[in-house]
């Protein structure tokens, strides 16, 4: 591959994940894990069924949202589309670059917004990078319905913890109204690049300069992330909370 790749510079391992989508399905249609409901689906009709199930949780349009996180822009810009009064932010400038145009997207950090109002913000896999009690202490602020799509552990590891998630929410005053098991649907993400990894390892080292050492070590620690949804440790769940 010879043409500059605009993801190359994004941070590792983001920049493997889009480099493979790319070459499965053609372009990088969002970010965040699909919803599978069989075998054989593309990755883009789980990540469609994914986003459906977000936008079926949201409060009529013209809603003011705010969506946390806005990766390429696709969730965002299908907002905008259908009459929703929506913005988006995400730290990462390089993501912001890649967004079309015209999206009304900041470059910032949520914990950073100032005090304002929105009828819902969405977490649609950004609830992770944000620590748990920032999180709501900041949403207090602005909103009275959060809607969060994540991962989660259930017990101790590098993912946010569920209970302290939990904890956090009900300490700024927000109460859970809906939860929704999906780890079964979103865990074959995992999968869709484990069996991958390998296929397109020599272009992957070659193209985003990853080295054998990184190369090896996503493998094994991609099983090792499957391991733990199999055997519950990860959870995937699809939560709203109001106040």
């Amino acid at each position: 591959m010879n043409e500059p790749l605009p993801y190359r510079d994004f941070l590792y391992p983001l920049n493997v994940f889009m480099h493979i989508l790319t070459q499965e399905e053609g372009s990088v249609a969002a970010l965040h894990y699909g919803f599978f409901e069989r075998d054989g689906e593309s990755m883009r009709e789980a990540q469609e069924r994914a986003t459906r199930m977000l936008v079926e949780r949201l409060p009529p349009a013209p809603a003011q949202l705010l969506d946390v996180g806005s990766g390429v822009g696709s969730t965002l810009a299908l907002l905008r589309s259908h009459g929703y009064d929506a913005e988006g932010i995400t730290p990462d400038e390089k993501q912001v670059a890649m967004m079309p145009a015209g999206l009304p997207v900041r470059c910032m950090r949520f914990e950073d917004l100032e005090p304002s109002h929105y009828d819902a913000i969405l977490f649609q896999e950004s609830s992770q990078y944000i620590d748990a009690n920032a999180l709501f202490a900041k949403a207090r602020e602005l909103t009275s319905h959060v809607i969060v799509f994540d991962e989660f552990a259930m017990q101790p590891s590098t993912l946010h913890s569920y209970d302290e998630f939990m904890s956090a929410a009900k300490a700024n005053g927000f109460a859970l109204v809906e939860e929704v098991d999906v780890s079964d649907k979103a865990a074959p993400s995992v999968d869709y690049f484990n069996v991958r990894f390998d296929r397109y390892r020599d272009a992957l080292m070659h193209d985003l300069r990853i080295s054998a050492q990184q190369m090896d070590e996503l493998i094994a620690g991609g099983v090792d992330y499957r391991a733990k949804y199999a055997n519950g440790t990860y959870v995937y769940r699809v939560m709203q909370f109001k106040r």
